[in-house]
């Protein structure tokens, strides 16, 4: 769990605030209860992160979160789940408290329904965090015990508010109860603590059963793991101290002791077979395995060991065919065959744990690893991991790139252990004798202070560099805590806030005034190094990546923003909702200020230079709700047309969704408007959507009057049918400008004229005419280009042949605005459109606009931006545009034109883009090809260059054909862009 933003909401009078959190599609944190449903089919599991997810465990997809309230350090952290046997009810407990430690309550047990995931009760009566809750096998009984020694057992109560009255506090005589069950078909209550043992209760006498002599030495040891033999008979226990003892529930004798274990045991689990599952938890080392053993004979008969890391919770089904265990450095639950070891689900997120980061100043670059340096050992911060991964960070001169493979790591600087006479070292220590909790400060080789780490500094010592010449030192713990101290008197100097999870790796460049750490959380954080504020997190997985501000404002691969969002709490009891960055991307996508905030070293800087006075705007917007709504494939679809499947949208009503309208994608081809009716009394909308043969996936977005976004997708067969497939026309729009009469010297004090657009415009025209055009049953065009280079003998005879010449108009602003608006209203759902343009392209802050033929400038420092063609109007005059939608786009002519907003907007409206330049290159244009270097490599590509079958060029051939031809072409110098995503591999020209 990510929480970098808690903002106090004076929008509504409730106790509402915000959270950014990452959503990664699996639990961030360490997950610390697993239960399944009684009927097997999904499983539900708690975690520090504060979310309750339930899985459906065998398509390994979050079926839902959970979310309560949320609040700093440990408030929200979740360490307990229980399932009640109708399966419609998750009892939670945790530690639900605003403080630490010193103004309780803390001990809520909260009710989640199960279908919703609202909350349906809270039952106060303990005062401190909850570390286990249970149902008694008939429902109508739910326990729970936690850190004031206590079991709270409460009864199912027609007549009370929360349908639950507290009928007995059992005491347990000790400061905390780790683990409790319920045994003997309900009779019996067996409870594990930390510090005297293990407790057995009559429960219908509410008295506490005598153990034998046996059991006395588990009084000097935690007892951490519990479970109940499927037939309730048995109950065993797990210590610390690796003992694990079965005890008949009965009268709590003692049956047998398996073998002793050189590990803590971390959770038990009862399996088919008379077997009995013990997991290996905290600091495992390279032993990191569940031991399963016959209950029976006490042998050992498997030994699991799916995880890398260390395994806190269990569970198995109810008839113990499967077994789930939870933990490992990602976090990872694994669901197995307890009799063969077989695997059989993996449940987790995408990220994964940041264990190296470097920084080069010389490239202004930062780079990172994931692997674990030493698998062997419990930890070592001294040793450097091994980069991966690198990402240039952006400059005055220089915008964005994705992330790149590291081949050469010597570039970059990592953490200091040695400076001058000054050395770092950590050893164990502190009262429980952890690895690296004592911080030596050594100076002339002879130690001078010492940091111990405890619960308020980070626990431990888990990474850390020595800065200024040796005279100050960072240091991160085991919960993110990230402190500076001066080596000479080993006082604290500053905080860095932000990181949640064991700090592994930082490197400092003094140079640069940076600090860049990596962590357990999964992110990668830069600091300024003088102020200590966080500038911007940054998040990868796989092609995916994030970089955000403390503020809100991001920069995101294609589906990079739908893993970051916003918990918005809404009351201590009530069930919180979360909000993803996509749905407020048209306020918060915003690449330049996060490019600014690194240029400046300061986020807060970077919005009050680019978006002075709207600082409380995101607390207006996380204030209100997004569209919520669902849709799932209409029961009945007996009377829908041939070649449509109707979908219900529910929700939307009763929700106060504020829905100001949907937009329909079917397999990326937009739908338009479509044929609507009311279902279920006027409760659900059902839709008719086009679908053609085969798998067909249906997108639906909901937007509201705040600018929230709002996307559901569900998937549908395509019925077969004899009739001929419905071709559709193509429409082709083409602006080509390459004449500037106002721009005499504003493109580096030359005259901004091109030499090709309006030659690459009009052979593109001709090419598609021939290639692509035959496979639709009509064409149209619009030609918008400079008509003086088509007056030229021969210059403009092939445009001739396919648009009338009266039908040419020049490329002015006003023309491209209102004739490419009209043009783009006039395909159908069936049609295909592709537009292509060719000319300068211009960033003016956080905007992007096309310079057409009467462009101008105010000044010499300023575009007189009513000349210009904003292309956010383009881009709604695409999306609107039915059926499927390409745009080819050689506009990066000029330097700083990237322009990451047209990608982004297109992208989420799925429609394919070929673009010139991705960052921080400028388009080529090489006489010899009489074409820029991107128009030849499409022109020659839709030729045949780039035919892959005999069927003709197909999209993904065309793509791959054009990226390596530019490359080529251009000695690696020009690098295109280009998005095909989530759209069929379609026939683009004939064979």
């Amino acid at each position: 769990m990510v929480g970098l933003l808690a903002l106090a909401s004076t929008a509504r009078a409730e106790d509402l605030d915000f959270h950014l959190d990452l959503n990664t599609g699996g639990h961030s944190a360490r997950v610390t209860d697993l239960a399944f449903t009684p009927d097997g089919q999904e499983l539900v599991s708690s975690s520090d992160d504060k979310t309750i997810r339930i899985w459906d465990w065998q398509s390994g997809v979050t079926l839902r979160t959970i979310r309560g309230y949320l609040g700093n350090g440990n408030d929200g952290k979740i360490f307990a789940i229980a399932v009640s046997p109708d399966g419609k009810t998750i009892a939670a407990g945790g530690y639900f408290g605003a403080s630490i430690g010193d103004k309780p309550p803390y001990g809520d047990v909260r009710l989640f329904d199960f279908a919703t995931g609202k909350i349906k009760a809270v039952l106060k009566a303990a005062e401190f965090a909850i570390y286990d809750i249970a149902f008694s096998p008939d429902g109508s009984m739910l326990a729970a015990g936690g850190g004031d020694g206590f079991v709270y057992l409460w009864r199912v109560d027609d007549k009370s508010a929360s349908g639950w009255t507290l009928a007995a506090k059992l005491d347990a005589d000790s400061w905390r109860v780790e683990k409790l069950a319920f045994a003997a078909a309900g009779t019996r209550l067996a409870a594990t603590t930390t510090d005297n043992g293990i407790r057995l209760w009559d429960v219908a006498k509410g008295e506490e059963i005598a153990l034998p002599a046996e059991a006395e030495p588990l009084r000097d040891v935690s007892v951490a793991a519990l479970a109940v033999s499927p037939d309730g008979s048995l109950f065993a226990t797990g210590s610390k101290d690796g003992d694990v003892q079965f005890w008949q529930a009965s009268d709590g004798k003692l049956v047998r002791s398996m073998p002793k274990q050189d590990f803590q045991i971390g959770a038990l689990s009862f399996a088919t077979g008379s077997r009995l599952v013990a997991s290996c938890s905290y600091r495992c080392a390279d032993k990191y395995r569940s031991v399963i053993w016959n209950t029976d004979s006490g042998e050992q008969v498997l030994d699991y060991r799916g995880h890398d890391g260390t395994v806190f919770a269990s569970a198995s089904n109810t008839d113990g065919s499967l077994v789930a265990t939870a933990g490992g450095t990602r976090n990872a639950i694994q669901l197995w065959n307890p009799a063969t070891g077989e695997r059989k689900a993996l449940l987790q997120g995408v990220g994964e744990p940041v264990t190296s980061v470097g920084i080069d100043a010389a490239s202004s670059s930062i780079a990172w690893g994931n692997a674990n340096p030493c698998p062997e050992r419990v930890s070592c911060p001294e040793l450097q991991g091994t980069l991966d991964k690198t990402l240039a960070l952006p400059t005055a001169e220089r915008f964005f790139e994705d992330p790149e493979a590291l081949s050469e790591q010597s570039a970059y600087a990592r953490a200091v252990l040695a400076d001058s006479d000054w050395s770092l070292r950590a050893v164990p220590g502190g009262k429980d004798g952890l690895e690296n909790a004592v911080l030596e400060i050594a100076n002339g080789g002879k130690v001078v202070h010492s940091i111990e780490n405890a619960a308020t500094n980070g626990f431990v010592h888990s990474a850390y560099t020595l800065i200024s010449n040796g005279l100050g030192l960072i240091t991160g713990g085991s919960d993110g805590t990230l402190l500076e101290y001066k080596t000479t008197t080993a006082a604290v100097s500053g905080e860095f806030t932000g990181h949640t999870g064991e700090i592994n790796a930082m490197a400092a460049s003094e140079k640069d005034r940076l600090l860049v750490t990596g962590s357990a959380d999964q992110t990668v954080r830069l600091w300024n190094l003088k102020t200590h504020k966080l500038i911007v997190s940054m998040f990868f997985a796989g092609s995916e990546w994030i970089v955000w501000m403390p503020q809100g404002y991001y920069y995101s691969s294609a589906d990079g923003d739908k893993l970051i969002g916003w918990h918005v709490n809404q009351g201590r009891d009530h069930e919180g909702r979360f909000i993803s960055a996509g749905q407020l991307k048209k306020y918060l996508w915003s690449p330049e200020m996060v490019r600014r905030a690194i240029v400046l070293r300061s986020a807060e800087q970077a919005v009050q230079e680019m978006r002075p006075g709207v600082d409380r705007e995101l607390e207006k917007l996380l204030s209100r709700k997004p569209p919520e709504f669902g849709i799932k494939l209409a029961d009945d679809q007996s009377n829908v047309r041939e070649g449509y499947v109707a979908v219900e949208i529910t929700g939307a009503q009763e929700a106060g969704a504020d829905v100001a309208g949907f937009s329909i994608l079917s397999n990326s081809r937009n739908v338009g408007d479509v044929t609507a009716r009311s279902a279920g009394g006027g409760k659900s909308t059902i839709v008719e959507v086009p679908v053609e043969n085969g798998e067909n996936t249906i997108r639906i977005t909901g937007n509201n009057e705040f600018g929230y976004l709002t996307e559901r997708s569900v998937t549908a067969l395509g019925r077969k049918t004899e009739k001929p497939a419905n071709k559709g026309k193509l429409y082709v729009a083409v602006i080509g400008v390459d004449k500037y009469p106002f721009l005499t010297d504003a493109c580096a004090g030359r005259a901004c004229d091109l030499r090709y657009p309006v030659d690459d415009a009009t052979e593109f025209l001709k090419v598609i005419s021939q290639k692509s055009a035959p496979l639709f049953s009509s064409m149209e065009t619009l030609v918008l280009v400079n008509r003086e280079a088509l007056e030229a003998p021969d210059a403009g005879k092939d445009v001739f042949k396919v648009a009338s010449a009266d039908s040419i108009l020049e490329p002015d602003s006003d023309t491209i605005d209102d004739q490419l608006a009209d043009f783009l209203d006039r395909p159908g759902e069936n049609d295909t459109t592709i537009i292509f343009v060719a000319g300068h392209g211009i960033n003016i802050d956080e905007d992007y606009y096309f310079i057409p033929t009467d462009g101008r400038k105010q000044d010499a420092e300023r575009w007189k931006r009513s000349s210009l063609v904003d292309w956010g109007d383009i881009q709604k005059s695409v999306e609107r545009a039915k059926g499927m939608r390409f745009m080819l786009l050689d506009t990066c002519h000029a330097a700083n034109a990237f322009n990451p907003r047209l990608e982004k907007d297109a992208q989420d409206a799925r429609i394919v883009v070929f673009s010139a330049t991705a960052a921080n290159n400028t388009a080529a244009e090489l006489p010899e090809l009489g074409h820029g270097v991107f128009t030849y490599s499409i022109l020659e590509g839709l030729r045949g260059r780039a035919k892959t079958s005999d069927g003709g060029v197909t999209l993904f051939g065309l793509a791959d054909y054009i990226s390596r031809e530019v490359v080529r072409l251009t000695a690696s110098k020009q690098k295109p862009f280009y998005y095909v995503g989530g759209v069929e591999n379609i026939v683009l020209a004939e064979p």
